[in-house]
């Protein structure tokens, strides 16, 4: 008997251990199925922004949400809708329209701003940014700087042309990795310290190209109230940029046939090294009449290079910078023009050489060189 009992103990048991791994089996066969309608349950629930994100996280193509999201509000965040006169409470989690312009106010203040599962700006203190409208199925997004600090947070593999921070005087396009923007109203305009933190980043403005900025790279760049003026200061690491110096006319030697080209000039922004840009309207047209001059780490003007945006008879090519020995003694030669003096300089150089022909000679050669310059 007690047999027969222990034969159906081990019985029972196998089976409902046999029961179990089915159970188990089935489980894991549906675990997918299930995680999948987890995720689509998850993605419903904001409605169609969500439904946005769900496709950001599984397709490449689509690196950005529907709309974006304030993903962390800290402190005093407000958000300005297109369309509204107010400014309102930002919400945490919530999705607001492109368009929408955003705040932060206090020392405390922060807001993270997705614009995707990996792409998202940050505010911090008082700070204020804008983000541009974008028409349905427009893969792009862009922000305009308002003021304080903003940091943008890119992927690294983001394509390019589907972002950009835009400012009065400049655009930066293609970031990648982690960059920095401090922006400042000015009495006579604007500045912004641009930094790369990690990875890449370009810019461009009216008449010059940064092609590319690495990690730790920044620099300033100053824009006046009319957009006539525009400088870039080196702060951090040497940044190549391409310089506009207007258009000109070359000649095939071969086929004689002639072609407009732009020309433009290298130069290494190094830290306290400058470009400046002067620009001005002109009664002749449109164009702009424009000054491009560099300078090094002293002060001392390395190239200069005037012409007229697309016109081609305008340009005046590279001018090479006098010296400081060379503005000097020009100064001192127009100093004596004007006030009668020139001949005695002269008389004085001859009696002291002793050789009034060759003195002679050197003089007209001089006067000959003031001329020109």
């Amino acid at each position: 008997m007690k047999n027969i009992i222990r034969v159906a103990a081990v019985a029972s048991t196998v089976f409902a251990l046999n029961a179990a791994a089915e159970e188990l089996d089935d489980f894991i066969a549906n675990l997918d199925e299930v995680s999948k309608e987890a995720e689509e349950a998850d993605n419903t629930l904001s409605g169609l922004s969500d439904k946005s994100e769900g496709a950001g996280k599984k397709d490449a193509s689509k690196p950005f949400y529907l709309l974006p999201c304030c993903r962390m509000v800290d402190g005093t965040v407000e958000v300005l809708k297109p369309g509204a006169k107010a400014w309102e409470k930002a919400e945490e989690g919530k999705y607001y329209p492109l368009g929408s312009k955003y705040r932060t106010g206090g020392a405390n203040s922060r807001l993270r701003l997705a614009f995707g599962y990996y792409s998202e700006i940050t505010l911090e203190q008082n700070s204020s940014v804008g983000t541009i409208y974008m028409p349905i199925g427009e893969k792009k997004r862009a922000i305009t700087l308002g003021s304080g600090t903003v940091i943008v947070k890119m992927p690294n593999n983001l394509p390019e042309g589907l972002f950009t921070v835009n400012a009065p005087g400049f655009v930066a396009y293609n970031p990648a990795g982690e960059s920095k923007y401090v922006y400042t109203k000015t009495v006579d305009g604007d500045e912004t310290v641009v930094r790369c933190v990690t990875k890449t980043l370009s810019i461009k403005g009216r008449n010059f190209d940064i092609p590319s900025m690495r990690a730790a790279n920044e620099l300033k760049i100053r824009t006046s109230n009319d957009f006539l003026v525009t400088s870039l200061h080196g702060n951090s690491g040497d940044i190549l940029v391409s310089l506009d110096q207007g258009c000109l006319v070359n000649r095939d030697l071969g086929t004689g046939e002639t072609k407009v080209e732009e020309k433009t000039l290298e130069w290494k922004l190094s830290p306290r090294t400058s470009v400046r840009i002067y620009r001005g309207k002109t009664d002749l047209g449109n164009n702009l009449s424009v000054t491009v001059m560099t300078f090094d780490v002293r002060g001392h003007m390395k190239n200069r290079c005037a012409f007229t945006e697309h016109c081609v008879e305008v340009n005046s090519g590279e001018l090479a910078p006098a010296s400081k020995k060379e503005q000097e003694e020009l100064a001192k030669r127009v100093a004596n023009m004007t006030s009668g003096a020139e001949d005695v300089e002269a008389v004085e150089t001859e009696a002291v050489d002793g050789n009034s022909s060759s003195s002679g000679e050197s003089s007209s050669s001089g006067g000959s060189d003031d001329l020109g310059l």
